[in-house]
């Protein structure tokens, strides 16, 4: 596994490397909309199809969860969640953080998971009964077990339903009590929390390919991911709880639920 993971966080590089190579580049005509303020660009494609090739020399038997179709969704005993571009409407704005998310799935158990800022040059990598690192270094979770003064991270889904709105009405009673902040690729925001730097994060209207590499990474750092009925479905459920297990609980009671 540790060579598979090796070889996985090279093709995570190269691929960050071509975006942050591109984005430059990037003219607003080649920006397509996949919905409002949904972005999608060749780069995104063309970084995925990068993506897959070196993958499927890995494990030819994988199959594939991608987000821009560009081979078929297959769930099989070994499957790949791959997010080529995670921040795609910062990286449209010359903005960042924006990052590549590599999962890999045996049967229905994230086994491995690597998440790369090719603008910080910080590779965030786990597998399975190991720890979770962040260019080899260890990342250990906040002690923060409080709201008061918590930093957190979220994230407003494109497509906001009552649940979404109630949840922000429920932030903005928090405003005097902690920082909040919206910084756009749930998959590293979730890795901010696997390193100590948010306490929590939390999102709705996301992706296996958004979260899949990032609640691995932070469960092996020995944080906490639900979803917002504290149940386990964050990757399939689209919606995530993430936080350092600690301040879990008043999270979710006093922001998700808003009681």
């Amino acid at each position: 596994m540790e060579k598979l993971n090796s070889e996985v966080k090279l093709f995570a590089r190269s691929t960050g490397e071509y975006l942050k190579s591109e984005q430059t580049e990037l003219k607003k005509r080649d920006i397509e909309m996949k919905g409002t303020r949904d972005y999608v660009t060749y780069i995104d494609k063309e970084a995925e199809t990068r993506l897959v090739a070196g993958l499927k020399k890995l494990l030819p038997e994988a199959g594939f969860l991608t987000e821009e179709a560009t081979v078929d969704n297959q769930i099989k005993e070994y499957t790949w969640i791959i997010d080529p571009l995670d921040g795609t409407t910062n990286f449209v704005h010359g903005d960042i953080p924006y990052s590549v998310s590599i999962a890999l799935m045996k049967e229905n158990k994230i086994i491995l998971g690597v998440v790369y800022d090719p603008i910080l040059d910080h590779m965030y990598s786990a597998i399975a009964g190991g720890d979770a690192f962040v260019n080899d270094k260890p990342l250990t979770v906040s002690t923060q077990s409080v709201l008061e003064n918590a930093y957190i991270g979220f994230g407003i889904p494109y497509s906001l339903d009552d649940k979404g709105e109630e949840i922000l009405r429920n932030v903005m009673k928090q405003y005097r009590r902690c920082s909040f902040r919206i910084k756009g690729s749930a998959a590293l925001e979730i890795c901010y929390v696997a390193a100590g730097i948010s306490d929590t994060y939390f999102h709705s209207g996301l992706s296996p390919w958004d979260v899949a590499a990032g609640a691995f990474i932070l469960q092996c750092a020995g944080g906490r991911c639900t979803d917002f009925s504290g149940g386990d479905d964050c990757i399939f459920g689209r919606e995530i709880v993430a936080s350092n297990g600690v301040i879990h609980q008043e999270i979710m009671e006093s922001i998700i639920k808003g009681n």
